[in-house]
């Protein structure tokens, strides 16, 4: 019988195959099968997730940020007058009172000009009373000029009675005469008396006029009396603001401290020619407090350090839970290392629109001075929000600048965005979520609406979630 012939292959043979052949079988069997039955059981099984409801929590945050101290005010005291310094009495460091003379300028020709306005103010007093003096002369000679028109007026009287009774008589006489019982040369004189008579009336009224005449022109002369007042009065006025202007001027001379504090810097020097805007242009380009060009040194600078500022920049993030009262604390460790405990007293309420943050101070009371503007501060404020609706920060996922969680609807997950809060780096706060039309597709959705806690919202590995995807509820585990 013969027999096949078969090659003779190298190793050993394990039911008919090479060895080799399967040691490759076994190496590529199991990666096969577990690829196989992890694609059977994604596709049959649904994903194991845990569901949490937005509870009511009290979330605190703590806005960290470096800072640094600056004295409650700060004040450059420049000239208001060119001048020279006549003598400068404080130095850098010294505490002063508020009104206490810092130094002293000498320009004469302002203190000779306020000596001639008080003169003048002197002389229109003098002329005021000279002119009511004036007025009492008009309002007499007034009196008298009336009581002559009277007077005339009853003499007025008197004569044309006289009138009268000679006419009469003159006609009694002349029937008389024509009669021939009374001798005509009595009528005669009979009628050379009405005559007199008349012309006496006749003087009577011309003296009234005359007396009428003197009446207005007294009055006149009283009205003009008193407008000679009224002016000699503004004149006083006048007089009395220049002399105040020139008084201002004067108290210019003198360099008063605004505010109870300390000296930072001194530019005076006794004999020291300054201006104004330019203060003391003698002063060293490399002085202190120079303005921008090295232009402008200032005589003296003071600050206030009963109080000192705390200036924070507060993130955009944060900037809209930062407001007036918000719990804050100062480190400042080259006072000490204790934090100094205060509140946020302002803020700018506008962002810097370069930096993107919000200007916050904080005041802290310095009885000591001990805390020196300019020190280097760590500050702490504290936003706390109790009360409010939070999720675990691992149950949020994040796509852009938009925040979403993925909720439970009858057993399969559905993303949805929401609107977030304040966080403490475990919870955030969320406070609305977007409501998808009845019968729309999932992607299409109406205005917000409040979260209320009832939604079920899934937390775990969020990582292989996709929307629509079947998903099986855990059991609840306590997530606070």
């Amino acid at each position: 019988m013969r027999r096949a012939f078969r090659p003779k292959a190298p190793g050993l043979l394990i039911g008919g195959r090479p060895l080799l052949v399967w040691l490759l079988a076994a190496l590529v069997a199991p990666g096969c099968h577990s690829e196989s039955e992890t694609e059977y059981k994604s596709a049959s099984e649904p994903l194991t997730v845990q569901l949490i409801h937005p509870s009511i929590r009290h979330i605190v945050r703590v806005v960290e940020q470096p800072s640094f101290i600056e004295s409650y005010e700060r004040t450059s005291v420049f000239p208001k007058v060119t001048g020279y310094i006549k003598k400068w009495n404080v130095d850098i460091g010294d505490k002063v009172n508020e009104g206490e003379v810092l130094c002293t300028l000498f320009v004469p020709e302002l203190v000779e000009d306020y000596g001639t306005k008080r003169a003048k103010v002197e002389l229109d007093r003098r002329d005021i009373e000279l002119a009511k003096e004036v007025v009492k002369v008009a309002e007499a000679d007034l009196e008298a000029a009336r009581a002559r028109l009277e007077e005339a007026k009853a003499i007025l009287g008197k004569y044309q009675s006289e009138v009268n009774r000679w006419d009469m008589e003159v006609r009694r006489l002349k029937h008389e005469t024509e009669r021939g019982v009374v001798d005509p040369q009595i009528l005669l004189e009979s009628t050379n008396q009405w005559k007199s008579t008349v012309a006496a009336r006749d003087a009577a009224k011309a003296t009234i006029e005359k007396a009428s005449a003197e009446v207005i022109s007294s009055d006149a002369a009283l009205s003009k009396a008193r407008v000679d007042v009224t002016v000699a009065e503004a004149d006083l006025s006048v007089a009395e603001s220049d002399a105040k202007y020139a008084k201002a001027w004067v108290g210019y001379l003198t360099l008063p401290a605004p505010y109870d504090g300390v000296v930072v810097a001194r530019n005076a020097n006794t004999g020291d020619f300054v201006m104004p805007v330019l203060g003391d242009p003698t002063a060293m380009q490399l002085a202190p407090h120079l303005a921008p060009g090295g232009t402008a040194a200032p005589i003296y600078v003071l600050d206030r350090t009963d109080i000192v500022r705390i200036f924070v920049d507060v993130p955009e993030e944060d900037a809209d839970y930062v407001d007036v009262g918000t719990k804050a604390s100062v480190l400042v460790r080259a006072y000490r290392d204790r934090p100094i405990s205060g509140t946020v007293t302002r803020t700018a309420w506008a962002l810097n629109v370069k930096s993107r943050t919000l200007r916050a101070e904080i005041d802290l009371t310095n009885p000591e001075s001990r805390l020196l503007p300019g020190m280097y501060a760590y500050a702490e404020m504290i936003i706390e929000r109790p009360g409010v609706r939070a999720l675990p920060v691992k149950a949020l996922t994040h796509r852009g600048d938009k925040v979403y969680y993925w909720r439970y609807e009858n057993g399969k997950a559905r993303r949805t965005e929401i609107q977030t809060g304040v966080s403490d780096g475990q919870w955030i706060e969320v406070t609305n979520r977007k409501k998808p039309h009845a019968g729309a597709e999932p992607t299409r959705y109406q205005s917000w609406t409040p979260i209320d806690g009832s939604e079920q919202v899934i937390f775990g590995d969020l990582s292989t979630l996709t929307e629509g995807a079947r998903v099986r509820v855990a059991p609840a585990e306590d997530h606070t």
